[in-house]
């Protein structure tokens, strides 16, 4: 992981940015961990990096059983300060928790100026951040009956360095149940993320599906959600009101546990050229903004631009006018190699392949994915529409900051990942969810605040 010291920014390779965290403590030996043999079918394509690490008769990758008796569900490839390996186990018997306790529902876990807490709560998010989210929730509300404070007295396996994971781990884990429907599957419904997003409002995922949500504009000025013990049936979903649950995760072997400085994105008034070296906050070679480094080259290049706000457009629909969405399909497969496929979507370095499927099976037209491939700025013809995890990367580094990096408008964004024949994901730039959509959706006015819109990207380097 490379750490972009002028910007006091890290972002890895991962499913995210990735300011990764780990329950701290001195490195121990750089010898490899203990695994079980592999339990479950591994992750296909750029979700991880599933090459199996052998240690004499064990393996440890992605889908087999770690030291602590749980599923592996990421490999960073090298230690990280927070370990290199996270494993999970569902926490059984467990449900209808708050993700705080009685009385300190409006107390929020970070405190100082505004930018730095909602850096500190961007930051939260991360892959690796999960222990050091779960050791300051325990911190802020002491002992009682609540999500972080029973993950964090959870023991499993001959392990006490349990916590509750961060909203991309939590998300990591969606994925690996999503890809392999293995039998550790919990029921459908909430289950809460050790991330803070607002003073009474903490992030959760609904595992019907994935959306992640922080009900952040229906309940806020309500009581906010960190006390109940059931989520809201969300306007929009079909899925009803359930208990919230819990997985706990644990990162392996320890790393150095220095966690690193709050991030601070910024322009940093440089150009890099398609062979970089870039910094995320340069311009682009295309004249955009640089806002992803994966560290090393990977199969889709190493950096991530951003269009210039000059190419947004509005209003455009995500599936073409006129389509069939039940005979015309981006993923013409059979039920379950479609859904892996819709997983897979939604990862970073997806976008350009995504684009290329929707474009081939949509043809000319008026539609997101067609009007990114065919932007062209400043000598560059290579732009597609960002799939989801670029989408709130985008977010995380060029929105959600004090001084935008890029203008963008609070309202939805379109991904090319598919979410299901009717339907696309978007994030929204208001406040990070992602939802949904219905691909026909434009807005009946492209003045208003819920238009759709669309912001190419390029992959380079």
């Amino acid at each position: 992981m490379k750490k972009f010291l002028a910007l006091g920014l890290t972002i890895s390779a991962s499913l995210g940015v990735s300011l990764m965290g780990s329950r701290g403590g001195p490195a121990e030996s750089m010898s490899l961990p203990v695994c079980a043999s592999s339990t479950s079918p591994w992750i296909p394509g750029p979700l991880a990096d599933n090459s199996p690490i052998s240690n004499g008769t064990s393996v440890c990758g992605v889908g087999s059983r770690g030291p602590g008796g749980g599923i592996i569900v990421y490999d960073a490839g090298e230690l990280k300060w927070w370990g290199r390996y996270i494993e999970f186990r569902r926490v059984l018997a467990v449900a209808g928790v708050p993700w705080a306790p009685r009385g300190s529902t409006e107390l929020p876990i970070y405190e100082g100026d505004a930018a730095s807490v909602q850096r500190l709560r961007v930051d939260a998010k991360a892959v690796g951040m999960g222990a050091t989210n779960t050791r300051a929730i325990v911190a802020k509300y002491g002992p009682g009956r609540y999500a972080a404070s029973i993950v964090d007295e959870f023991r499993a396996g001959g392990h006490d360095d349990w916590f509750l994971p961060s909203k991309d781990e939590l998300n990591l884990v969606y994925n690996y149940l999503a890809m392999t429907q293995h039998p550790d599957q919990v029921p459908d419904g909430p289950v809460w993320s050790s991330t803070e997003a607002w003073k009474n409002i903490a992030w959760y995922q609904l595992f019907e599906d994935g959306t992640q949500f922080s009900d952040s504009y229906i309940l806020a000025s309500k009581g906010g959600n960190k006390g109940r013990p059931i989520n809201i049936k969300y306007p929009g979903t079909s899925f009803p009101s359930r208990s919230y649950q819990m997985y706990a995760v644990r990162a392996f072997p320890k790393g150095t546990g220095e966690v690193p400085p709050v991030s601070l994105p910024a322009l940093t008034g440089n150009t890099c050229t398609n062979q970089g070296p870039c910094l995320v906050g340069d311009v682009g070679p295309a004249g955009g903004v640089v806002f992803y480094d994966a560290g090393t080259t990977k199969s889709w290049g190493r950096y991530l631009e951003v269009s210039p706000k000059s190419a947004e457009v509005i209003g455009w629909p995500w599936r073409k006018p006129g389509y069939d969405y039940q005979t015309d399909l981006v993923y013409p497969l059979d039920g379950d190699l479609a859904r892996l496929a819709r997983v897979k979507s939604k990862a970073i370095g997806m976008g350009a392949a995504n684009t290329s499927a929707v474009v081939k099976a949509y043809g000319p037209g008026r539609y997101a994915a067609k009007y990114a491939a065919d932007y062209a700025v400043n000598g560059y013809d290579d732009w597609f529409l960002p799939s989801a995890d670029e989408l709130d990367v985008m977010y995380n580094v060029l929105y959600a900051v004090e001084e935008p990096l890029s203008p963008f408008a609070p309202t939805y964004y379109w991904s090319s990942s598919e979410y299901d024949l009717k339907n696309a994901w978007t994030v929204l730039f208001r406040s990070g969810q992602r939802f949904d959509r219905e691909g026909w959706f434009t807005a009946k006015d492209t003045g208003k605040p819920n238009a759709m819109r669309v912001r190419p990207i390029r992959a380079f380097g």
